[in-house]
């Protein structure tokens, strides 16, 4: 039993996935079990359709592990099919890119928690105080190559969301230039990961998941109820649904007997 037990921790410690971006400033290593879901689920889609050059990355809630799942993905497709992956953030309400990939984040949870949740503009992060994003590139203060982070996967890219002001949200969620940017940006990469704001906290979500071709839905278990995913998902309804992300799940299993289960 106990070389079975080594042999499955050793499956697992290849399956992990480590990002790194910014000259190794930024970094990220996801779990095996979170990467082995994402492959699960891109594998599927390609088998069973083709993956949408675009998908919105949505949840009912804020917190719910949309910017986590937007990357977690994006890497697994990017490091296995070798396809030009960029993940988008388009939430200007709750931008979270570059915290994800700051050691530091971790450390920092409870002093996040107390920061105020509607700012007029969001907080820059310390460790690329000055980076700006996809606002200052739509208002012309900044180039894409400037505003994206290059990670250490040639074909696997991040643009982080950048700061604007509250009354000038709402017009640029709806906008032309938005919408051709993007048709633009398509044509860089093979796929678009757009991470798009809570759908229950601000009407602009449901216009920046329209920009997409489908959409994942994200949902915290034990967090999020019923009731606020399906009217989520009522409210994307004109969208292809590819699926649901059940976050953060606990599994009761004992140790011992999950170390029965063959890995792959």
């Amino acid at each position: 039993m106990a070389k079975r037990r080594k042999k499955n921790q050793d499956i697992n410690q290849d399956n992990v996935l480590s990002l790194r971006a910014a000259g190794g400033a930024l970094q990220r290593t996801f779990d095996a079990d979170v990467i082995q879901s994402f492959r699960y689920m891109s594998t599927e889609l390609k088998l069973n359709r083709d993956l949408p050059r675009r998908v919105a990355v949505i949840a009912a809630l804020r917190g719910e592990g949309v910017t986590h799942t937007a990357v977690a993905l994006g890497l697994t497709l990017a490091n296995d099919t070798g396809a030009r992956v960029c993940v988008v953030e388009v939430n200007w309400w709750a931008p979270g890119l570059i915290t994800l990939l700051d050691p530091r984040s971790l450390a920092d949870s409870a002093t996040k928690k107390r920061r105020k949740k509607n700012s007029d503009v969001a907080q820059s992060d310390p460790a690329l105080p000055d980076h700006p994003g996809l606002a200052q590139v739509l208002a012309g203060e900044a180039s894409l190559d400037d505003a994206l982070i290059h990670t250490d996967m040639p074909n696997f890219d991040l643009l982080p969301a950048g700061t604007i002001p509250v009354a000038r949200r709402p017009p640029l969620a709806r906008s032309a230039v938005l919408r051709e940017f993007l048709d633009q940006l398509s044509t860089r990469y093979d796929h678009l990961l757009l991470d798009v704001p809570a759908v229950r906290t601000t009407s602009d979500a449901i216009a920046l998941a329209s920009l997409s071709d489908a959409c994942i839905v994200v949902s915290r278990q034990g967090a999020t109820s019923t009731t606020s995913v399906q009217q989520a998902l009522d409210d994307v309804k004109s969208l292809t649904m590819l699926g649901v992300v059940l976050n953060k799940v606990s599994i009761k299993t004992p140790r011992w007997i999950l170390s029965l289960i063959p890995q792959e």
